[in-house]
């Protein structure tokens, strides 16, 4: 079973600050079209927690070299202006992911390695352990794999862990190539060493300092490459992306530079995250300070699929500075780690009685695989009321331990520690996310130009748990075989580079003043303390349904403090920072472990629940989340609640069928829908592979299998509008119909017949496990601009959300737990308004649209969200999403020549020189008839008017169908998941 997250949200919390602006969205988010691709600035759920940088003083505690080359500086011929740089490829990340697929790439473009901080500040740099590779004559792949695969709990992809160990060797002697130095036996050969899980030496090592010879060597190489510029110091913000058709493209990366507080933007034709970990979502980790998700948040936003996230390795040994002879002057930033290789090389753990404890739990003793050993130190040290175990490597001689570990022990002796005399006090701490970016065989997403790499991509090679010193295995080897499809994807790329102001920049909050930084600085900080603490205590190394939902509900009301704080001290949506950008990636991060975490029932590998203590032996099916949810959910039906937008024959049924040419695009024929084809709605049942939906009032010959549609012309939420069929007549319609159905089932249930209906009506179990939509409001609008003032119906929107409210809550207690809520469309813009406007001079925006009716549609759509978020605290047992179908439809409006339309506010069908005739009727003026339709519905955005053409639902549906549009971001086909039952 893999856990997996399709796009953006962790789904435990929509935070009031950013509801708070849901009326205003249209005011900062627009769209801009560039040879077929849309694209969305930063919203605000990019922009609500970021914020200012104060820039750390000390990013690492390791050392480097002072004699390293200075790295360029980018060259003028990289440069369009001072804020955006133009590349081939952008690499987010210089640790040997990053730097080894840089020094490949480069052989074909110009490369840009941006990095948080210092190059050298990376994972990578902190790797101990070593290289784990098949380079012994008694060892094989097939027992490699067997290692990774048991370790990994037998969740690892069988074919990727095949790769990885088979092209592991090729990728050992090419960094040997390079000049990296390992060590060697007294044979002359690599002295392989053994730890925890191997069955086999086969660690490939540079004493206990691994990592940081690697990537010496890698950067070495980098400094001497003229396509290769590196920029330190510079925090990825989020992936630059649009929709080119249904696909999201990857176009680049805005940065902060954190040294001179300016936004740098980088477009490139290909982007790779190798931006490693999450490790500070704990107190406690091993990772250096810049792990704190950046990459797997990022990505998260821009769509990619995440995976995996609950299984968090905890590495079992790390120095405990509390049981140190001479106690550090200053809490560390990240935790000493003592590798692998020290259990490997006969370490013994014992509790501070000095009793030895490992062989209780596993008769591989010390040498079992982390989770193992992690678990089994957590015990002990909750049964004896300890704070740590100790790590007894003195037994050794003491020349071949300093040989083998002069970095520990050079650590360990600065505070008055010998471990060649004395055992090492160790602790279980933060160590690697399994978990991350879905990745395929060669890196590869499912955002088009976006590849991963490192700790920061879920490849399927560790599964529930990674097996010891196989994390820079797996780099080298998915670094190099992202190379080829890259270069791939780069040759083939045609959009335009030559724009920047795609996307809206960031901007840097010095006009908040120097006393709202500091206290948002001091929120910023004491909140990511608490977060930790939460995640620590519990969503730690042994879970628990009842702690994940406290913890799942705790954060969430966590960020929303914060957002709300940062809100209240001035904070704007496309302000940026380090400290905010961190911590709102500290956030997602911690939200998909935990949603990831509730999903999973059973203990396997890393993930331990008192409540599911066994392994699923058979092997649960796959689980997909998108922001928390489970598998894609089984809808068996929906039930429909609207008006003429998605009307498919309810007021043909009931007063008269409509005229050709409706219809004629797709049916051939009318087809009771104001459309040339079809409607929203009929693309969200296509979506989720049920048949169009049936009108309720068209009952001859009906079948209700997979559900109705009460939605009719003209309706409105309150009486007294253009139709009778109001919602409250569409839901008595739905309970006398529910009614009705489950009256039958039980008549057959007693008379013991096979039901003559069954196969046109739904089975009663069926009501609570369908799809709920709405898509009504605009008439209650439009008709109120009709008949009374703007400022009169922007007074009466809590009355109609009110009558709305009270229909979704008799839907609830009549079984309905799904629910998706359009938001109304921007009525400003629709061609008939426009052509009846009598406003004032000045009142069309800059696309032509009816200010005043757009701003009052945002208002109600403002409202309208508010009531959603009510409506999810007051229904637990529901969910609720809110679709922002304004912001896509005004997208394309907008937009439309870019995208292949006429002029938004001509229409195919019943026109006549700016006047509107109804579609399907004509007009003779002086001998002419007017009112034929267009010859080619597909080139209009309008199709009569009012109403939208097939081709511009089609535009839509492709736009929110994927959750691009929603709250909570979840695509339709993931609707059903939320915090309580996921």
């Amino acid at each position: 079973m893999t856990t997996c997250i399709p796009a953006r949200s962790g789904n435990l919390h929509y935070s009031a600050a950013q509801r708070g602006q849901g009326c205003k969205r249209t005011s900062w988010v627009s769209c801009v079209t560039v040879k077929g691709c849309m694209q969305k600035e930063l919203s605000w759920s990019h922009g609500v927690s970021k914020f200012l940088q104060i820039q750390r003083s000390v990013f690492s505690q390791s050392t480097f070299s002072e004699k390293q080359k200075p790295l360029r500086t980018v060259t003028s011929s990289c440069l369009r202006d001072r804020s955006t740089k133009y590349f081939d490829f952008a690499i987010v990340g210089s640790g040997v992911a990053g730097l080894r697929y840089a020094l490949e790439v480069a052989k074909h473009g110009s490369v840009a390695v941006i990095t948080k901080a210092e190059p050298h500040e990376s994972n990578t740099n902190y790797a101990q352990g070593g290289v784990s590779a098949v380079l012994c004559p008694s060892d094989s792949v097939e027992s490699h794999m067997h290692d990774t695969i048991v370790a990994g709990a037998y969740l690892c992809d069988e074919e990727t862990v095949r790769v990885v160990c088979t092209e592991g060797p090729d990728r050992i002697r090419e960094l040997i190539a390079m000049g990296a130095s390992f060590d060697h036996g007294e044979d002359g050969n690599l002295h392989l060493a053994r730890e925890g899980g191997h069955s086999h030496h086969r660690i490939v090592h540079a004493a206990d300092m691994t990592g940081r010879e690697i990537e010496r060597a890698l950067l070495e190489a980098v400094v001497k490459d003229t396509n290769i510029s590196v920029f330190q110091h510079h925090f990825a913000v989020d992936l630059l992306t649009c929709q080119d058709g249904s696909d999201t493209l990857c176009l680049g990366v805005d940065t902060l530079n954190t040294e001179t507080l300016e936004v740098t933007r980088f477009m490139s034709k290909v982007t790779l995250l190798a931006s490693g970990g999450a490790g500070h979502i704990y107190p406690t980790t091993t990772n250096p300070p810049v792990a704190t998700g950046d990459g797997m948040a990022m990505a998260h936003r821009a769509q990619a699929v995440i995976s995996n996230m609950e299984f968090v390795q905890f590495h079992p040994t790390a120095l405990a500075d509390e049981g140190l002879p001479i106690k550090p002057t200053k809490s560390r930033e990240n935790a000493f780690l003592i590798t692998e290789a020290v259990r490997g090389d006969g370490g013994i753990l014992y509790n501070l009685g000095m009793e030895r404890f490992m062989p209780l739990y596993d008769e591989r003793a010390e040498l079992a695989p982390r989770d193992v050993v992690a678990r089994s130190i957590d015990e002990q040290l909750k049964k004896r009321k300890e704070k740590y175990v100790l790590l007894d490597i003195s037994h050794k001689p003491s020349e071949k331990i300093l040989s083998h570990f002069p970095n520990i022990a050079a650590e360990c002796l600065r505070y008055g520690l010998d471990i060649t005399r004395q055992p090492i006090p160790v602790v279980p701490a933060a160590h690697y996310m399994c978990g991350g970016v879905r990745a395929g065989l060669q890196g590869e997403t499912n955002v088009r130009g976006l590849y991963v790499a490192g700790e920061v991509a879920c490849t399927g090679l560790h599964g529930a748990n990674r097996l010891a010193s196989n994390s820079l295995l797996e780099a080298l080897v998915f670094a190099r075989r992202a190379v080829q499809p890259s270069i791939d994807h780069m040759k083939n790329s045609n959009h335009d580079f030559r724009a920047s102001n795609w996307w809206a920049k960031p901007v840097v909050p010095l006009s908040l003043g120097s006393d709202a930084i500091d206290n948002i600085l001091k929120m910023t900080r004491k909140t990511r303390k608490e977060l930790q603490s939460i995640m620590w205590e519990y969503v730690g190394i042994v879970r628990s349904t009842t702690r994940l939902e406290f913890a799942e509900q705790t954060i969430g009301e966590l960020e929303a403090e914060w957002e709300d704080y940062l809100v209240r001290q001035g904070w704007e949506p496309t302000m940026v920072g380090l400290e905010a950008c961190e911590m709102r990636n500290l956030f997602c991060c911690a939200k998909l472990v935990v949603s990831s975490a509730l999903s999973r029932h059973e203990s396997r590998g890393l993930h331990y629940t008192i409540d599911f203590p066994h392994l699923e032996e058979i092997g649960l099916p796959a689980v997909v989340l998108s922001g928390g949810g489970l598998q894609r959910c089984q809808f068996p039906g929906i039930f429909n609640f609207g008006d003429s937008n998605s009307d498919t024959g309810g007021i043909s049924a009931a007063f008269a069928d409509l005229h050709p040419p409706n219809g004629e695009t797709f049916f051939g024929h009318p087809s009771g829908r104001f459309c040339d084809g079809r409607l929203l709605i009929d693309f969200i049942a296509e979506e989720l592979k049920l048949p169009y939906l049936s009108a309720y009032l068209d009952s001859l010959g009906t079948n209700f299998r997979h559900g109705a549609n009460f939605a009719t012309g003209g309706s409105s939420i309150r009486r007294g509008g253009y139709s009778p069929f109001h919602l409250g007549i569409q839901i008595s319609q739905f309970m006398r119909f529910k009614s009705r159905t489950t009256a039958l089932y039980s008549e057959i249930s007693t008379e013991r017949k096979t039901p003559p209906f069954k196969r046109s009506l739904p089975m009663p179990e069926d009501f609570s496990k369908a799809l709920y939509t709405f898509d009504i409001g605009q008439n209650d609008l439009y008709y109120g601009f009709q008949h009374t003032t703007v400022e009169q119906v922007r007074l009466s929107i809590p009355d109609i959300l009110n009558q709305l409210s009270e229909a979704v809550h008799q839907l609830y207690k009549e079984g309905a737990r799904v629910f998706w809520v359009h938001n109304t469309g921007p009525i400003g813009c629709l061609p008939y308004s426009v052509i009846y406007d009598q406003s004032k001079p000045g009142n069309l925006d800059q696309n032509g649209c009816v200010k005043p009716q757009n701003e009052v549609a945002q208002e109600f759509n403002g409202q309208l969200k508010d009531n959603v978020l009510q409506w999810r605290a007051e229904l637990p047992h529901a969910a609720f999403t809110y679709v922002d179908v304004y912001s896509a439809k005004y997208a394309l409006i907008s937009n439309a020549k870019n995208e292949g339309f006429v002029d938004p506010f001509e229409f195919c069908c019943g026109s006549y020189y700016g006047y509107h005739i109804d579609c399907g009727k004509k007009a003779i003026v002086n001998g002419t008839v007017y009112g034929n339709p267009c010859h080619n519905p597909s080139t209009h955005v309008s199709w009569d008017g009012t109403h939208y053409s097939e081709s511009a639902n089609r535009w839509i549906a492709n736009r929110i169908l994927n959750g691009s549009f929603s709250d909570p971001p979840v695509a339709i086909g993931e609707a059903c998941y939320h915090p309580k039952n996921s």
